[in-house]
Formats: structure tokens, sequence, C-alpha cells
């Protein structure tokens, strides 16, 4: 991993300066005609490394901090960093971002883990908190109740499990809904993956967009029990079966509005597939994962519990890296921040597993299985960040980062489970005092 890491550092670092040397490129990812032109303290080469060390303290003082890494430190105002950020779509970060895929994939290729031969792709959305200000309730709307206003966003992520990277990522009004976005996303599925999502996605468009395909792309859905036809599945007491369902008006509706003409007759085949819970429940899962191509019934309870770990990513993003702590009051300061979030999480992920594999190696000798310990790793990662893209040698500063890492481990004690307590059920965001 260490020189996977190495080649992805450089070309990150080669896509900055890509974007900077070349004029269209760069007005690609600038919201203003000829930004970026004259020499300033904060060029666009400073200005995305700075957005990149995910600001969460006094601004003022991320800035003096920020300045003082470069041999040409001087003073820098909140004011101007405001009126320079401006400047640049938020879409680099998106785009670097897949840089970082790319990189990974291609260099890591015998480390890339798969299942079966597929990535493993879980699919879930958050609520994203936001300042109650004029702009950001303009821009991305929120929800109320019979005492506020909330602000909110809606974010949507595609996260390779196995892996433990963001392969794609949204941020967009809170009214657009989760499945508006997923089914506009669904052609970007790649065919060596299988996407898994949860009850909040199981519709027929759903299953026919990933079946529609030129090449059908693999899908595991927990089914949702307000369906008749998983109702009926369900009293049936099969452990599965191959069923076909029919579009209601709605769905017609849809479809016709994403580019499919159908009618009330024309059905669709999947595979359902009964699994019991350890608490008794039993819950059902839609899949063209079919057993004559060696997707036995038995492994479906264990690979759509995997889907968990998305679900954990996020938990990481809002509250290790502070994802809700905006370091800006506008649409697109909260969207730079949110993509900038998402790659600074993929080159975490990235940076910490050769550290994983030595410390697993260093600490077998203990009771429990060790992994390192995300809070003080991103604490660390965050402190070498800038560096990382300034400096001649790269390899120097992560060797000195692996030898820290290591010391900083957490035990996995396995088989623990805890049940999940929803203080508030009409609240899906994480409280937040301002």
């Amino acid at each position: 991993m260490k020189d996977v890491n190495l080649k992805t550092i450089k070309e990150l670092k080669n896509f900055i300066e890509i974007v900077f040397a070349n004029r269209a490129l760069l007005d690609q990812f600038s919201l203003k005609e000829n930004s970026f032109m004259r020499n300033r303290k904060l060029p666009f080469e400073k200005l995305v490394l700075l957005i990149t060390k995910l600001c969460k303290k006094t601004l003022s003082v991320e800035i003096e901090e920020f300045f003082n890494e470069f041999e040409h430190s001087g003073t820098y105002s909140v004011s101007s960093f405001s009126q320079q950020r401006i400047k640049l779509n938020p879409l680099f970060f998106y785009y670097w971002n897949q840089v970082l895929l790319k990189s990974f994939y291609t260099y890591a290729q015998e480390k890339v883990k798969r299942w079966k031969g597929y990535r493993l792709i879980a699919v879930d959305g958050s609520n994203v908190s936001l300042i109650n200000n004029h702009s950001l309730r303009t821009a991305f709307g929120g929800q109320s109740n019979q005492h506020a206003f909330f602000v909110q966003a809606k974010a949507l992520y595609y996260y390779d499990i196995l892996n433990e990277l963001v392969v794609d990522s949204i941020i967009a009004p809170y009214q657009v809904g989760e499945l508006s976005i997923t089914y506009n996303k669904t052609d970007n599925l790649e065919q060596d993956t299988i996407a898994i999502y949860d009850r909040n996605f199981c519709n027929y468009k759903m299953i026919a967009l990933h079946l529609w395909q030129e090449t059908e792309r693999k899908f595991v859905i927990r089914g949702n029990e307000n369906h008749n036809w998983i109702k009926t599945f369900i009293k049936s007491g099969n452990q599965e079966d191959i069923v076909s369902i029919k579009p209601t008006n709605r769905i017609i509706e849809g479809l016709r509005q994403s580019g499919f003409v159908v009618n009330a007759d024309t059905a669709i085949k999947v595979r359902l597939i009964r699994v019991e819970l350890n608490n008794g429940r039993i819950e059902v899962l839609i899949t063209n994962l079919l057993n004559n191509e060696g997707f036995k019934k038995e492994e479906f309870k264990d690979l759509y519990a995997k889907r968990w770990s998305v679900e954990t990513n996020i938990a990481i993003q809002k509250n290790i890296m502070q994802l809700e702590a905006f370091s800006g009051l506008t649409e697109i300061s909260v969207k730079q921040d949110f993509y900038a979030t998402v790659i600074v999480a993929n080159l975490h992920s990235l940076l910490i597993k050769e550290a994983q594999e030595t410390a697993q190696q260093q600490y077998a000798y203990r009771k429990h299985p060790v992994k390192i310990n995300n809070n003080k790793s991103f604490g660390r990662i965050k402190r070498v960040i800038v560096e990382l893209f300034v400096c001649e040698n790269p390899e120097k500063i992560l060797e000195t980062l692996h030898e820290k890492l290591i010391r900083e481990v957490l035990p996995v004690r396995k088989d623990r489970s805890y049940p999940r307590v929803v203080k508030n059920k009409q609240s899906k965001s994480k409280h937040k005092t301002f």
C-alpha cells in the first residue's frame, strides 16, 4: 500500500498542477470569468489545499496556521478568503476524488477486495444540518415543525464496502429526495459492482432501472413490507422464490419521465429471499443474483449486513470530521466543504490501510484483533495533509505517519451488537447546538 499511496498523492498533486496550468480546464472549475489569473497570496493551488484542510476551528486561526506551513508566511483575512473561494467551483473536489479513486483501482489492482468478483457498493442517504440563514434556506430548503424551521440538505453516498471508499456522492436540496437522485445515478453503476440498498429504495422503478441497462446491473434491495407482493411472499412461508411484479400508474409515469414506455402488464422478474434475523424478525431481500449463477440463499444475510459500513462512514464524516461544521454560510462554501470532506475521508481510508495491516501483524498476540483509532488517525492526517502536497518528499511524511498510527489502536470485540435507539423518530439528523 505504501507505493499505492505515494502514486495516488502524486496523481492528486499533478491534477492540481494540470488544472492550474491549463486555462480551459481552470475555466471549467471557476465560477467567475478570468479567475485565478493574478498572482495573489491565495492562488488556486493554495485555495484548494486550505479548503481540503477542513477548517473547523476559528477560521482566522485556521488561515494563520495554514500560511505558517509555507516558507513565505503572512497575514490573510477571513474576508479575502471568502471572496477568493466564491470563484472556485465545488465540483473540482468531486473530480479530484475521481482521480483518487482511479489511482487506487489502477495501482492497487491486486489488493482491491471483491465479493465473488464484484465490488460491493452500499447506497445510503443522510440529512445534513445547515445554519438557518436566507442564503442556505433558499438554496437547500428544509423542514419545519410547530416550533421552528430547520435548514437541511440531502446527501447521498455510494460506498465501496470492502475497500472503504466513497465512489460517488452528491449534496442536493432537502426536497429532492434520495430516490430521485438514485434514479439519475443508476446509469453510473459499473458492471463489476453489486449495489446494496435499504428498504427506502424498494420499488418497481428502482429494480427496472437496474435490469434494463444494456448490461443489467446487479443489486440487493431490502424489501418493504408495505408492498403487497412482499406481504404475499412472507405469508407463503417460502424460503425463496422467483416472482413477477407489475408497475402502478405512478411508477408508469415515473418510468416515462426516465425514457421507458411501459404499461400495467409490463412485468419484471426478481428473486425474493427470506432472511431470519437474530431478534426473530423476518426480512425479505430482492435481487437479480440467481441461484444458478452461484449465489446461494445462505450467503445473503451476511451480504446485506455488510451494508452497515456505509452508515459507519457517514458517522465518521459527521462526528469525527465534523462535516456539519461548515466553514462558510453560502451554497458554494457548503458544497466545497462537503466534497472536500468526501475526498479527505477517502484519503484517510487509504493512508491507514498500510498501518492497519502492520498493526494486525504486530499485535497478533493480543486476545482481540485491533484496528487503527479513527479519531486519532484523522487528527494526525489533518496536521500533515497540506505538507503531503507541497513537499518534495512525501514518502518521509508517510513513514513518520505510519509509525504513529500503528501505536494508536483499539481492540475489536467481535459479535457485539447494540440495539438502535431512536430518541426522536421525527428527527433524522444529528442534534447540533449552534
